[in-house]
């Protein structure tokens, strides 16, 4: 048998699984539904077509050392979906809120700390966390085990890789390698499937390459891609640039000896050597 308070508020056709907990001041919006042994606690605001699956914990009091007596909220939008054991925590003042947009997809065991603003669109795999007070702009993928330093920032469209440690910003549309959590290039593929075009894509290229390989001074930075480019998706890169206070994730580099230097004495030899290698 499930556990409604009668101080909730649900909407058109909301389903409630055997042995969910609907707590006093939780609004559902139409057609959401609840799994068995799910819990939506108090001070939880979510719109329509949301889905709770078994066992996740909606609105938990903020893990924090110096939490307050009164917290605040958590606001949730339309069409989202929190998979098994999914934790989602209220903010830590009365007047914020944890707050997650539209169309997002958290898998099981996924965590998201107090205070985190995510966008739409976005995914959320196994077991990835996102500590207090972090930012996932829209369309961002973070994948399985992932840990997120309260804090930081994931910026649209990037993809950070599984069982990557993020310490510092993560740019929009950049790649992170899970190993080293580092920048890889462009999430070129994010960035196709997302529909920018080829001319919005070259762009980016030469943005990274200012950002990355011209190693100029950060105010250098910011006014070359200012002056370099006027519009699309890197004005939102230098706006993203701009802001922060943890610093931006780096690219990684190969150490200059993992170089090897083929030696050919014969000319025709190293022409055909050379041209195996492209």
């Amino acid at each position: 048998m499930a556990v409604v308070s009668p101080d909730a508020r649900l909407g058109v056709g909301v389903k409630i699984g055997a042995f969910a907990t609907i707590e006093p001041d939780v609004q559902l919006g139409d057609f959401c539904s609840v799994a068995s042994g799910a819990v939506i606690k108090s001070g939880v605001a979510a719109g329509c077509h949301n889905e709770f699956c078994e066992h996740a914990v909606i609105g938990g009091a903020p893990q924090h050392v110096a939490r307050p007596a009164q917290v605040g909220r958590v606001v949730i939008g339309d069409h989202n979906v929190f998979r098994e054991h999914v934790t989602v925590h209220r903010a830590l003042k009365p007047d914020a809120a944890t707050m997650i947009g539209d169309h997002n997809y958290v898998m099981a065991g996924g965590h998201f700390g107090h205070d985190v603003v995510v966008g739409s669109n976005c995914i959320s795999a196994n077991g990835a966390m996102l500590g207090g007070h972090v930012t996932v702009e829209d369309r961002a993928f973070v994948s399985g085990a992932v840990a997120v330093h309260q804090f930081c920032r994931i910026g649209r469209l990037a993809m950070v890789g599984g069982h990557a440690r993020v310490v510092q910003d993560v740019p929009p549309y950049m790649l992170v390698d899970g190993q080293t959590g580092c920048i890889v290039g462009l999430n070129i593929v994010g960035l196709r499937r997302s529909g920018h075009s080829v001319d919005d894509i070259a762009e980016l290229k030469a943005a990274y390459r200012v950002i990355y390989r011209r190693g100029l001074p950060w105010k250098e930075v910011l006014d070359t891609l200012r002056l370099e480019f006027e519009s699309g998706p890197v004005g939102h890169l230098r706006q993203f640039l701009a802001g922060g206070s943890r610093g931006f994730s780096q690219e990684r580099r190969v150490p200059p000896s993992t170089t090897l230097r083929l030696r050919v004495p014969d000319e025709e030899a190293a022409a055909v050597v050379r041209a195996k290698a492209g």
